[in-house]
């Protein structure tokens, strides 16, 4: 199947939330999937309890309909053709059980391996070293593991990707994804500041911050730099984020799904856990020797990310190999190998040099 394809109309039902709680990766996860299965031919409808105006803007910009009523049982029942997708850890085994058999029709998004059942008809978990013995023996689903199957949106998808690595790294990217729990962002920006001038001035940083983080109005006084440290602007809500990492030089950003798009793009990047769900993504790049690991963001301080920060904008080398170790690992057409699974296709194993 390719884009345009074959499933003739058929219907995917996504339920998936976004909130400063949750955070944005689990719809953003979602809405890469849905662009994929519009453009293979078919129909979405999003069953959605909560999130942020911008993402309900997107979501509805794909002509996606949405339903805040409907129960993803009761609309599976009354669809016997359709297939489901369910990401969020609030969707545990017991939610996953009571779909009854129409569980064949679903996809759980699972990361952490955490459940203590899996009755339903496939698993994503798209973390490199993703490994089918970390799940139940008994589980019959079909997995689907690795950065093979990356839920990448359109926009990384279909790009040209054209990456060059400059001698020193001038434009910096800052990116904790859409809700920012730990207040990376600003100690962030912080870390930017105490880096020394030598380095400082010359660099341009773009601080992107997500629909669900609540204190992105107080991040534009940290980056208006009265003194001059560095040249740097906040920008909210952004819906090309591919046009901002083809910019980049270099990103320091949480170890949430981000990592894919910039390794799709290879664009380097400085890797913080913010939360204890990063900890199997991040260990993922460790296996494969993805980007540099600045810690959990609860043993961090800004004078050691100063000086992480500094040593990678002069080490043309390390970022040329993570530019070219990046885009060898992810492809940008996960989402579409998940459709075709999904759609009943044998969807081979990519073997990628």
């Amino acid at each position: 199947m390719t884009p345009g394809g074959s499933l003739d109309g058929r219907r995917l039902l996504v339920r998936a939330d976004a909130s400063a709680e949750i955070g944005t990766g689990h719809l953003m996860r979602m809405l890469a999937l849905a662009q994929a299965w519009i453009d293979s031919g078919g129909r979405v409808r999003w069953l959605l309890a909560q999130a942020p105006d911008p993402l309900v803007a997107r979501i509805e910009a794909e002509a996606i309909a949405i339903d805040r009523e409907t129960s993803l049982g009761d609309a599976l029942a009354r669809d016997p053709s359709a297939m489901a997708a369910v990401d969020g850890d609030s969707f545990d085994t017991d939610f996953l059980e009571h779909l009854g058999p129409a569980g064949q029709r679903t996809l759980v998004v699972d990361d952490m391996a955490r459940r203590s059942a899996y009755p339903v008809g496939f698993v994503l978990n798209q973390n490199a070293g993703a490994d089918r013995m970390n799940y139940p023996p008994e589980a019959t689903c079909r997995f689907l593991l690795g950065p093979d199957y990356a839920l990448l949106r359109r926009e990384f998808r279909d790009t040209e990707i054209r990456r060059g690595t400059p001698p020193k790294a001038r434009h910096i990217l800052v990116s904790f994804g859409g809700a920012d729990p730990t207040g990376m962002t600003a100690r962030t920006i912080e870390a930017l500041g105490r880096i020394p001038a030598a380095v400082r001035r010359d660099i341009d940083v773009r601080v992107v911050v997500g629909a669900a983080n609540t204190e992105a109005a107080r991040l534009e006084p940290l980056v208006a730099s009265p003194d001059g440290k560095f040249r740097a602007r906040v920008e909210r809500d952004v819906t090309d984020m591919a046009g901002r990492i083809a910019w980049a030089d270099l990103a320091i950003v949480s170890g949430g799904s981000t990592v894919w798009e910039l390794a799709r793009l290879g664009c380097p990047a400085l890797v913080v856990e913010t939360v204890p769900s990063e900890e199997r993504l991040v260990a993922g790049l460790r296996k494969v020797d993805l980007f540099g690991h600045l810690g959990p963001a609860s043993r961090l301080d800004e004078s050691t990310m100063a000086l992480e920060i500094a040593a990678k904008v002069d080490d043309h080398a390390w970022r040329a190999e993570m530019s070219t170790r990046g885009m060898r690992l992810v492809d940008g057409q996960g989402s579409l190998r998940v459709v075709r699974a999904l759609a009943g296709e044998n969807v081979p194993e990519v073997n990628r040099p």
